[in-house]
């Protein structure tokens, strides 16, 4: 049996989000999208990253792979992304500067996001259990 249309769903909304996310992190003037009360540069790194660790993180639970190997896997994966996607920035033409200290804040937010599934999961399976 294939995986569950909440699971194509959520799959489909994570490659979406980070398609977006590349693109938001590569737009040469990313101040003319987000602009004058955008919040800080370190801030919208832990935001975006959590999304997307929350994104895959619901994929996971969706597709019955809510592991320990998995979640370790797809944080391996997402690190590497944060990376890639920090050091493609100063290719000539996006004209964006790379800050190995953006990378570490996506590491942070890849973490709360995940986390944040986890906690959602405990409590889901905590009231599951209750009934």
């Amino acid at each position: 049996m294939g995986p569950s249309l909440i699971a194509r769903l959520a799959a489909s909304a994570t490659a979406a989000y980070a398609a977006v996310l590349v693109f938001m992190t590569h737009y040469p003037k990313p101040q003319e999208l987000l602009g004058p009360n955008a919040p800080s540069d370190k801030t919208l790194h832990v935001m975006a990253y959590a999304v997307l660790a929350g994104l895959v993180g619901l994929t996971l639970v969706a597709a019955g792979r809510w592991t320990g190997p998995a979640i370790a896997r797809a944080a391996g994966w997402m690190t590497i992304f944060g990376g890639l996607d920090e050091i493609t920035q100063p290719l000539p033409w996006f004209r964006r500067a790379a800050d190995p200290l953006d990378w570490v804040f996506d590491l942070g937010g890849i973490a709360l996001g995940l986390a944040a599934v986890a906690v959602a999961v405990a409590i889901w399976r905590a009231v599951r259990g209750r009934q």
